[in-house]
C-alpha cells in the first residue's frame, strides 16, 4: 500500500485525505493544532451565491462545486453519522444604493436562474430588511455549518482508517532526486510516496516546497448573534460585506473584515463596530439581538487571489491551498480537480488558472 501524507487539517486537507484513502493509500494527516480549528472553523460556510461571470477564472470551479455539494454533503453525513447541515436556503445579493441596484439588475439579466426583486418584493422575502434597501437578486445557494462539516469529515476519515496526528508542525519536506520522499516535523521524519500541501495560511512556512507558495494570512473578524426573534431565512450578501448566514440553531453569523494584519489574531473595536453598524443598517432589528460569540480567522490568500491546485515542482507533491475567503464553497470541485491529477485522469474543469507552477513561470 503506498503511503500519503496530507499537511493540514482544514476542510481541504480532511477531504483530500478521505479521497486518498478511497484510493487505497495509507494516509496520515498532520495538523499543527487540531483538525478543522483554523480558517475552516472561522468560516461562514456560504455555498453558491455567486453572480454569473464566465470571465472570472474561478467561475467554472465554483459551478462544478455547486453541482457536487448536495451529494458530497450527503456522503459525509452517511459516512460520519453527523449532519453537516447543508441547506439550500437561497442567497440574496442586496443593493444598498441606486448605482448598486443597477449593477445587480444587469447581473440578473445574465443569469436565468436568478430573480430580481425591488424593495417591496425583497421585504416579502425577508420582512426584517431595512426599508432603505432598493432591491436585490435572489440566487441559488445556501450554506453549510462549517464546524459540523469539519467534525463530520474528521469522523469519516478516522473511521476509514486515516491516521491523524495533532499538534504536529511540519518543518520541511524531505526530498531526493527531484521527488518528495516525506516530511520532517519537529519530532520525527515521516516517509511517503505522495504529499498534499493543504496547510492553508501556513503553507508558505514549510521549507523545501517547490514552488514556494505565495500564500499569506488575511485576518477576518466575525461574530454571531442570537437572531431567534428576527428569523432571517436567506443568506444575505452586501457589496463589500458584511454577509449574514442564518444557522438552524437560531444563530446568525455576520462577517467579515478583510485585513492584512499578519498573524495578529486580535478582535478590534474598529472591526467589531464596523460589522455591527453595517449589520444594523441592513437589518435594524439586529440591534436588540444578544451577541453569542466573536472570533477571528486567517484566510489563506494567494498572490493573485486564486487557489493553488495540482502538481508541484517535485514528483509526488500536490498543492491544495490558497482559497482565500471562499474556501468552503469550492471544496468538492477543488478536491475533484486535485484527484484528477493524482489519478492521471482528465480534469473536471480547466486547470490552468490554478496551476501551482504559474508563479514559478512569472519569476522566470
Amino acid at each position: 500500500m503506498p503511503d500519503a501524507i496530507v499537511i493540514g487539517g482544514g476542510v481541504m486537507g480532511l477531504a483530500s485525505a478521505r479521497e486518498l484513502r478511497k484510493r487505497a493509500y495509507g494516509v496520515t494527516l498532520l495538523d499543527r493544532a487540531q483538525p478543522g480549528r483554523a480558517a475552516s472553523w472561522a468560516s461562514a460556510g456560504i455555498i453558491g451565491a455567486t453572480l454569473r461571470d464566465e470571465s472570472n477564472p474561478s467561475f467554472e470551479l465554483r459551478q462544478k462545486s455547486r453541482e457536487l455539494w448536495p451529494d458530497f454533503a450527503q456522503a459525509i453525513e452517511d459516512e460520519s453519522g453527523l449532519d453537516p447541515e447543508y441547506r439550500e436556503t437561497g442567497c440574496l445579493q442586496l443593493a444598498t444604493d441606486e448605482s448598486e441596484l443597477e449593477r445587480v439588475r444587469r447581473a440578473g439579466e445574465l443569469d436565468p436562474q436568478a430573480s430580481f426583486h425591488d424593495g417591496g418584493e425583497l421585504r416579502k422575502l425577508e420582512p426584517s430588511l431595512s426599508p432603505k434597501l432598493p432591491g436585490g437578486l435572489l440566487v441559488a445557494g445556501g450554506n453549510v455549518d462549517n464546524r459540523r462539516l469539519c467534525r463530520a469529515l474528521e469522523i469519516a476519515i478516522r473511521r476509514a482508517g486515516v491516521t491523524i496526528q495533532t499538534g504536529t508542525e511540519v518543518r520541511a519536506l524531505a526530498t531526493s532526486g527531484g521527488r518528495v520522499t516525506g516530511v520532517q516535523t519537529a519530532e520525527q521524519h515521516l516517509t511517503a510516496d505522495l504529499v498534499v500541501l493543504a496547510a492553508g495560511a501556513w503553507s508558505a512556512t514549510i521549507a523545501n516546497v517547490d514552488p514556494r507558495p505565495p500564500v499569506a494570512p488575511q485576518r477576518g473578524q466575525i461574530l454571531a448573534l442570537d437572531q431567534t426573534r428576527v428569523g432571517l431565512r436567506h443568506v444575505l450578501l452586501t457589496p463589500g460585506d458584511p454577509y449574514f448566514v442564518p444557522r438552524s440553531d437560531g444563530r446568525l453569523v455576520i462577517g467579515a473584515t478583510r485585513e492584512e494584519a499578519g498573524w495578529d489574531a486580535s478582535l478590534t473595536a474598529g472591526g467589531v463596530t464596523w460589522l455591527l453598524n453595517r449589520a444594523m443598517d441592513v437589518v435594524p432589528a439586529l440591534g436588540g439581538c444578544p451577541i453569542q460569540e466573536m472570533w477571528t480567522g486567517f484566510r489563506p490568500l494567494s498572490e493573485d487571489g486564486l487557489p493553488l491546485i495540482g502538481r508541484g515542482g517535485l514528483d509526488g507533491l500536490f498543492f491544495l491551498t490558497g482559497h482565500g475567503p471562499s474556501g468552503i464553497a469550492p471544496l468538492p470541485g477543488s478536491v475533484r480537480l486535485l484527484m484528477a491529477f493524482v489519478d492521471g485522469h482528465p480534469p473536471p474543469v480547466a486547470p490552468a488558472p490554478f496551476d501551482p507552477l504559474r508563479f514559478r513561470r512569472l519569476e522566470s
